[in-house]
């Protein structure tokens, strides 16, 4: 396939700023290698959307399967681009630049979206103007398609969500103002694994991000995926991405209220990551470094049993205690 590029037929042929757009141009990109199985799927997940304005972009990057040859059938229908591989975070970041919607979001080519999806969003970001970011649930699947279960959406708080060292958010169902594009800027291409977590703590620190409960994509769990065939290797960048945002001098009081609390709760997500990943020394010796750097913080139950989780997770001692645990930690609760 060559690098050239072709215009979806559902995009606005005329000029309009992004504030004549109606209705809302929404801008989606899907970045993909080598998944030429799930592709078609994603792909017809995008074009059977209801939305009257989708702009789509799918990037190939550097497959080598059939991924060219599927993508051929959809020249005429999105803008189809191939490059030398060079990685998901740059391949989005490329598409986002020349976007022209006023409502960017990325779906990567083995998820899907569920019929309505980006209508509902676009309503919701109509009826909440002062919204940044807006995400709702998905459904985790099997790599066949058939469903496992519906993440677990709630109100989303966002210093919560950094306190807590847990992303609830589920990116195939999140939509993005341009104008916190604009603020913040793109995906920052040093991650790997955690481009969007870390998208997500840089935008709301000034922007709104808000759940609502609809059930909006798919999200195919397979062995390809970075998260459950690496998770060894994500455990460093999620370190590295805690002590990046920490070392900002703009966060508000609020924020630094609760960074002790939050960089022991990374260590010990950290620590879980390794444990997925077959390291049980590193798991280890992260939570050692949280008990060492933080002691004051150990104190409440919960951390007295993520600690014993990274040093014992997954051996019948650790399986003995858990019954233990929950006992105390009732004793403390009430």
């Amino acid at each position: 396939m060559s690098a050239s590029a072709s215009v979806v037929t559902s995009i606005p042929k005329i000029k309009m700023s992004r504030a004549e757009q109606n209705p809302p141009l929404v801008s989606v990109v899907t970045p993909t290698f080598n998944q030429a199985n799930f592709l078609r799927e994603t792909i017809e997940s995008v074009l059977s959307q209801d939305h009257p304005a989708i702009e789509y972009q799918i990037i190939d990057d550097g497959s080598t399967d059939a991924t060219p040859e599927i993508l051929r059938e959809y020249s005429d229908r999105a803008w189809i681009e191939r490059h030398e591989n060079r990685g998901q975070t740059p391949t989005i970041n490329k598409g986002w630049e020349r976007a022209k919607g006023t409502i960017l979001t990325w779906l990567n080519s083995d998820d899907t979206f569920l019929p309505g999806a980006v209508s509902r969003a676009v309503a919701y970001f109509d009826e909440h103007p002062e919204v940044g970011i807006v995400f709702g649930d998905t459904l985790f699947t099997e790599p066949d398609g058939t469903p496992i279960e519906r993440s677990k959406g709630q109100e989303f708080d966002y210093v919560n969500f950094v306190k807590r060292c847990h992303n609830p958010i589920a990116q195939p169902s999140a939509f993005i103002r341009r104008s916190v594009i604009d603020d913040i800027g793109m995906l920052d291409p040093h991650y790997y694994y955690f481009m969007d977590w870390d998208f997500w703590l840089r935008a709301g620190v000034n922007h709104k991000i808000t759940y609502f409960p609809e059930l909006l994509s798919t999200y195919r769990l397979h062995a390809d995926s970075k998260t459950v065939a690496q998770a060894n290797k994500a455990a460093p960048e999620l370190e590295y991405l805690y002590r990046k945002f920490f070392g900002r001098s703009d966060l508000p009081d609020t924020l630094r209220s609760v960074e002790k609390e939050a960089m022991v709760n990374m260590l010990f997500t950290s620590g879980g990551y390794y444990l997925q990943g077959g390291n049980r020394k590193a798991a280890a010796l992260a939570a050692l470094k949280a008990l060492r750097r933080y002691p004051s913080s150990f104190y409440q139950p919960s951390a007295i049993h993520k600690l014993f989780y990274c040093l014992c997770g997954g051996s019948s001692i650790y399986k003995g205690s858990r019954g233990t645990y929950h006992k105390v930690r009732t004793i403390f609760e009430s």
